[in-house]
């Protein structure tokens, strides 16, 4: 898929984003999301790039933390789903529509890069990645938060686990995901390529093999960061984090 269409599409669904957002600024999980952060990030960070910022919860967050935050994403509708955000906040943070396979910074740019939920999305992510080592100064660190959200469509029985608990959500919770916009331009996960690719494995290897140093990952960081309403619907695709240094 072309970064045009998925900047439409993505835009499509803003909206609905930004709403979730909103919420997960209005919960706890801006204090625990912060200490979080805070450990992995190395103790002389300054400039950080929140890359593919959606409506930018991890932007806000981290400068309300106090970083110097570069924010950029390919869809126009995430980016002004940011904009208000920021500006509700009352926050300075530098958001940009770009092309993260080119996002076109300068060489060691940046202290930390920081992502979430991003990299299943991609159409190049081992392009992103050398983008990241590029852009990341000797000493700086990448910080990934993603998780196997399309593993179900390879596997009958994890699929059959997730759909019953969607079932008991719906029973606890009266409902199992946030209303969605009418999508008019969707797109195949299945074209994606890591869809069926069992992460964070995969990440973890590319990223030795290109040099970066201290790769490690957290299989399931969920404890600390989601509901129980989340860990219950989500639970066969808990969110990973990938930590990785460059040498």
């Amino acid at each position: 898929m072309d970064i045009e269409s998925m900047a439409r599409y993505w835009s499509q669904d803003a909206e609905n984003y930004g709403d979730i957002i909103r919420k997960e600024l209005a919960s706890f999980r801006v204090e625990a999301w912060q200490n979080y952060l805070r450990e992995k990030l190395p103790a002389d960070t300054r400039k950080v790039l929140d890359l593919g910022c959606g409506p930018g919860f991890f932007s806000i967050i981290l400068a309300k933390m106090g970083y110097e935050v570069t924010a950029v994403d390919c869809s126009e509708g995430m980016l002004a789903q940011a904009r208000q955000l920021v500006e509700s906040a009352g926050i300075k943070i530098t958001l940009q529509q770009k092309d993260i396979n080119h996002p076109e910074f300068p060489d060691d740019s940046f202290d930390a890069i920081v992502s979430r939920n991003v990299t299943w999305t991609l159409s190049n992510p081992w392009q992103v990645y050398e983008e990241c080592q590029r852009m990341l100064r000797t000493g700086g660190r990448l910080l990934l938060f993603d998780a196997n959200w399309n593993m179900p469509l390879f596997d009958e029985a994890m699929a059959k686990r997730a759909e019953d608990r969607r079932e008991e959500c719906l029973r606890q919770y009266g409902d199992a995901l946030d209303s969605a916009a009418d999508i008019t331009e969707p797109f195949d996960p299945l074209q994606l390529p890591l869809s069926g690719t069992k992460r964070p494995y995969w990440d973890v290897e590319l990223l030795r093999n290109m040099g970066f140093g201290d790769v490690h990952t957290e299989f399931d960081v969920t404890e600390k960061l989601w509901d129980d309403k989340e860990r219950l619907l989500y639970g066969e695709t808990p969110m990973f984090g990938i930590f990785a240094t460059k040498f």
